[in-house]
Formats: C-alpha cells, sequence, structure tokens
C-alpha cells in the first residue's frame, strides 16, 4: 500500500446486462468515483465482480487498500430469506451478489475500508444476515417511474451524532439523489441505520466497529451535491491512514 495513493477497489456488478441501457445509466456513475477518488488521491481500480473469474476477484481484492461497492439491480432475494414475487422484481444477478456479499464480509473481517453505494448498502446489510424491505409503500418519494427512470429524486436526510457518517457529512444534508424502491428492514449483524430521510425510510447503514459504511442515495449523480462523494471517499481514505 502506498499512503500517498492507496488502491481503491470499484465494484460494479457487471458490464454484460441484456439491458445495455440500464448499464448505460450506471456507467457515469462509476465512471464518476474513479474520478473523484483519483482528486481524493486514491488509486482507482474497477471490477465487473459478476463477469470475472475467481482468481481475477481474488487478484484484485488482495490489491485493494479500500473497497466502494456500487448500485445497480436489486439483490437475489434468496440471498435474504425472501421470494421474487414482489412489486417491480426485475433481473437478480445471483452470481455478482453471491461475490459481492463474500467481499463484503472479508472487508469486514480483514478491517478494509468500505463505502456501499445505493445497493451496495443493500449487498452489505443482506452479507451481515439483514433483511430488505422488497418494495417501499412510499416508493414514489425516493425514484421516479418510467420514463423519468433516469432522473434522480432530491430529499433530505438527517445523519445519527456521533456516526461514521455524520464525521465526513455533517448531521444534516438539505438534498440528496435517490433512485431507489428498496431499503433496510433488519440490520444485519455489528449494523446500525445511521442515517434517514424524513419520512422514516433508512438512507445511511455503518458497522459498529469495522470502517465499513453506506448511502442509500447516489453522491456520485452528476446532479448531486458536488461536496457529498468528495467528502466520503476523503473519509474512506482517512480510513486506510488510520489503519496503516
Amino acid at each position: 500500500m502506498s499512503l500517498l495513493s492507496p488502491r481503491v477497489l470499484i465494484v460494479d456488478a457487471t458490464m454484460l446486462r441484456a439491458d445495455t441501457r440500464f448499464t448505460g445509466q450506471l456507467e457515469p456513475l462509476s465512471q464518476q468515483v474513479a474520478r473523484v477518488s483519483e482528486a481524493a488521491q486514491l488509486t482507482p481500480e474497477r471490477l465487473a465482480i459478476g463477469d470475472a473469474t475467481a482468481e481475477e476477484v481474488e487478484a484484485a481484492y488482495e490489491r485493494a487498500d479500500a473497497i466502494v461497492v456500487m448500485g445497480g439491480e436489486d439483490v437475489t432475494p434468496s440471498l435474504y430469506g425472501m421470494d421474487t414475487d414482489y412489486p417491480e422484481s426485475g433481473t437478480h444477478l445471483r452470481e455478482a451478489d453471491e461475490r459481492s456479499c463474500e467481499l463484503i464480509r472479508r472487508a469486514i473481517s480483514d478491517g478494509i475500508p468500505l463505502l456501499g453505494i445505493c445497493r451496495g448498502l443493500q449487498l452489505l446489510n443482506v452479507a451481515c444476515g439483514g433483511t430488505l424491505v422488497q418494495h417501499l409503500e412510499n416508493s414514489d418519494a425516493h425514484r421516479y417511474l418510467p420514463p423519468r427512470d433516469g432522473d434522480f429524486i432530491r430529499h433530505p436526510v438527517d445523519i445519527d451524532a456521533g456516526s461514521r457518517l455524520a464525521q465526513y457529512l455533517g448531521e444534516h444534508l438539505e438534498a440528496v439523489e435517490s433512485a431507489h424502491h428498496q431499503v433496510v428492514a433488519e440490520p444485519g449483524q455489528g449494523l446500525r441505520v445511521s442515517a434517514h430521510a424524513e419520512d422514516g425510510t433508512p438512507e445511511g447503514l455503518e458497522h459498529v466497529s469495522a470502517p465499513v459504511f453506506a448511502v442509500q442515495w447516489h453522491p456520485e449523480s452528476e446532479s448531486s451535491e458536488p461536496s457529498q462523494l468528495p467528502a466520503l471517499l476523503t473519509g474512506l481514505r482517512a480510513e486506510v491512514r488510520e489503519r496503516a
């Protein structure tokens, strides 16, 4: 590890979707994380975890000083004890989900700093044995329906005092960019919800002891308040330096 520019592994589910339009929506978000990582003095490496070989995943993990788990499809329901019969159930990427959950558990065990974004938060919760609300009753307050599914809904978030997220972002954000219909139901082992929307929807999650934290919104969106992603990635880098 170089303390001047630690390596951050940016984990996407796949680049080989049949729905290439969705990949086209997600790709700029991952590219933005890579760009801002460089500005935060992190060296980005990207991994499409569902497309790589097991050996490639292992090698990428061994190189990583920090990890960012990106957004995407709903998490495979069987991994948290549910089935696929829920409103707006779509494509599930089981192999990518299983690999991502294992990566997250290893990061927690090894003390590797990790940031989850949207689906990344949900994978963190499932990896630790938690469950998800499969479809919010007020989901229209947290994402646009087609044909506006490329847009993000803006809403405020309150963050618990003393949390990692509050340390990096403060205790209130007037506007975050959301696009989700699922959230944490029961937090996984060692996790606590640390941020909420005004309607009570969980919007932040973090580990009680490991340097692992996640947001349900999209600080990496082009229209997001521009200080949020740099603050989170600078926090991630600070966690790497603290671990060194």
